[in-house]
């Protein structure tokens, strides 16, 4: 509930008051969602060249840039992730817009966003366990459209995840189709570090974690 507070911009009690009702009957609304769904597939990592910002994997090349090709050193595999919240968040968020709800709709967009980099943070929690176990770490996780990896290459994870049964698309702008969706790959390795997100040297002022980190 603290990462909906921070993610809304309503730190106190009194902001928080004004949309608590709406937050409860989202919740209420869409509990049990069952199209919450995730997974990842692991590939080998075969090279990583920080210079040119690319990284080689059996399926391809993933030009993430210099930034997130460097936070990959030491990892002998990528775990290449997909997950996403349904398309219930979306349905009931333009339902309020077209209504004039505009604060609901507002909320209820948020709580998507959240609701999909939970699920995702259980996935990671659940791949870092298991990777633990075999005596590996993990890195944080980095997607297409953040940290200068450009969202066109979208197009290349996708292929590289191959087939899978999450319902996620991309559309001709490499958008993912439901929009509550997140992508992206993770290092796994016996000598990976897992950074903290680099907010303080990012431009990027609609990135997620930006907002739930910082606050900003």
């Amino acid at each position: 509930m603290e990462v909906l507070k921070r993610y809304l911009q309503t730190p106190d009690k009194e902001g928080y008051a004004l949309v608590e009702d709406t937050i409860r009957k989202t919740f209420q609304v869409l509990e049990d969602t069952p199209e919450i769904v995730g997974g990842y597939r692991i590939v080998e990592c075969r090279e990583i060249d920080n210079r040119e910002g690319n990284i080689l994997c059996p399926e391809g090349i993933l030009h993430t840039g210099r930034r997130i090709s460097s936070y990959m050193n030491g990892a002998s595999q990528l775990a290449l992730f997909i997950c996403t919240a349904g398309e219930r968040f979306t349905q009931l968020s333009h339902a309020y817009q077209q209504n004039g709800d505009f604060l609901e709709a507002f909320v209820v967009d948020s709580i998507g966003s959240v609701t999909v980099e939970n699920a995702m943070e259980h996935i990671q929690h659940s791949l870092a366990g298991e990777m633990e176990a075999a005596g590996h770490k993990v890195t944080n996780r980095y997607s297409p459209g953040y940290c200068d990896w450009p969202l066109a290459e979208q197009q290349v994870l996708f292929a590289s995840i191959g087939n899978h049964s999450t319902g996620i698309t991309l559309n001709s702008s490499c958008l993912m189709q439901p929009v509550k969706s997140v992508s992206g790959i993770i290092g796994i390795g016996m000598n990976v570090r897992k950074r903290p997100y680099g907010c303080s040297i990012c431009s990027s002022k609609t990135c997620v974690y930006r907002r739930i980190i910082t606050g900003e």
